[in-house]
Protein backbone atom coordinates (compact mmCIF):
# COMPACT_ATOMS: atom_id res chain seq x y z
CA UNK A 1 0.00 0.00 0.00
CA UNK A 2 1.36 3.24 -0.49
CA UNK A 3 1.31 6.34 1.61
CA UNK A 4 -1.09 8.31 -0.75
CA UNK A 5 -3.51 5.44 -0.31
CA UNK A 6 -3.01 5.31 3.47
CA UNK A 7 -5.69 6.95 5.59
CA UNK A 8 -7.21 7.66 8.98
CA UNK A 9 -10.59 8.05 9.13
CA UNK A 10 -12.75 9.59 12.84
CA UNK A 11 -16.14 9.20 12.57
CA UNK A 12 -19.32 10.01 15.26
CA UNK A 13 -22.53 11.05 15.85
CA UNK A 14 -23.92 12.34 19.08
CA UNK A 15 -26.84 10.05 19.73
CA UNK A 16 -24.21 7.12 19.86
CA UNK A 17 -21.56 8.62 21.92
CA UNK A 18 -18.68 6.22 20.43
CA UNK A 19 -15.86 7.55 17.97
CA UNK A 20 -15.06 5.16 15.48
CA UNK A 21 -11.98 5.22 14.12
CA UNK A 22 -10.37 3.06 10.81
CA UNK A 23 -6.65 3.40 10.42
CA UNK A 24 -4.01 2.50 7.86
CA UNK A 25 -1.45 3.89 10.18
CA UNK A 26 0.97 1.70 12.44
CA UNK A 27 1.26 5.04 14.81
CA UNK A 28 -2.13 5.57 15.37
CA UNK A 29 -2.82 2.17 15.67
CA UNK A 30 -0.65 1.97 18.92
CA UNK A 31 -1.66 5.00 20.13
CA UNK A 32 -5.13 3.33 20.56
CA UNK A 33 -3.64 0.29 22.27
CA UNK A 34 -1.38 2.00 24.51
CA UNK A 35 -4.78 3.64 25.86
CA UNK A 36 -6.01 -0.03 26.25
CA UNK A 37 -8.40 -0.11 23.22
CA UNK A 38 -8.50 -3.37 20.87
CA UNK A 39 -9.14 -3.86 17.48
CA UNK A 40 -12.91 -4.30 16.86
CA UNK A 41 -11.98 -5.14 13.21
CA UNK A 42 -8.52 -6.12 11.38
CA UNK A 43 -8.28 -5.43 7.68
CA UNK A 44 -5.95 -7.57 5.68
CA UNK A 45 -4.69 -7.83 1.63
CA UNK A 46 -3.03 -10.63 0.37
CA UNK A 47 -2.29 -11.61 4.08
CA UNK A 48 -0.99 -8.26 5.36
CA UNK A 49 -3.18 -6.25 8.09
CA UNK A 50 -3.14 -2.92 6.30
CA UNK A 51 -6.18 -0.96 8.41
CA UNK A 52 -7.26 -1.77 11.71
CA UNK A 53 -11.30 0.06 13.29
CA UNK A 54 -11.69 1.02 17.29
CA UNK A 55 -14.64 2.27 18.90
CA UNK A 56 -13.36 4.69 21.66
CA UNK A 57 -16.40 6.52 23.74
CA UNK A 58 -16.58 10.08 22.86
CA UNK A 59 -15.96 11.31 26.42
CA UNK A 60 -12.56 9.88 26.51
CA UNK A 61 -11.53 10.36 22.99
CA UNK A 62 -8.72 13.08 22.42
CA UNK A 63 -7.12 13.76 19.64
CA UNK A 64 -4.93 16.51 20.58
CA UNK A 65 -5.58 19.18 17.72
CA UNK A 66 -4.15 22.38 18.76
CA UNK A 67 -5.09 25.92 17.28
CA UNK A 68 -3.03 26.63 14.38
CA UNK A 69 -2.30 30.16 15.44
CA UNK A 70 -1.33 29.33 18.76
CA UNK A 71 2.56 29.08 18.75
CA UNK A 72 4.03 25.87 19.70
CA UNK A 73 5.50 24.98 22.69
CA UNK A 74 9.36 26.06 23.19
CA UNK A 75 11.72 22.89 23.84
CA UNK A 76 12.72 22.30 26.86
CA UNK A 77 16.21 23.89 28.15
CA UNK A 78 18.34 20.67 28.18
CA UNK A 79 17.37 19.80 24.90
CA UNK A 80 18.76 22.68 23.62
CA UNK A 81 22.39 22.65 22.14
CA UNK A 82 24.65 25.49 23.88
CA UNK A 83 26.07 27.88 20.59
CA UNK A 84 29.67 27.30 20.61
CA UNK A 85 31.14 31.12 20.08
CA UNK A 86 34.09 32.14 18.15
CA UNK A 87 36.93 33.92 19.90
CA UNK A 88 37.20 37.38 18.10
CA UNK A 89 40.70 38.04 17.68
CA UNK A 90 44.16 39.00 15.86
CA UNK A 91 45.08 36.32 13.78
Amino acid sequence: MRKAEKETVLRWDSAEKIVHVYSCHERVWRRAERQGYTPVRRHFIKGREVARQYRIPLASFRYGFRDPNRPRRPAPTWLVKAKIRQKKGGK
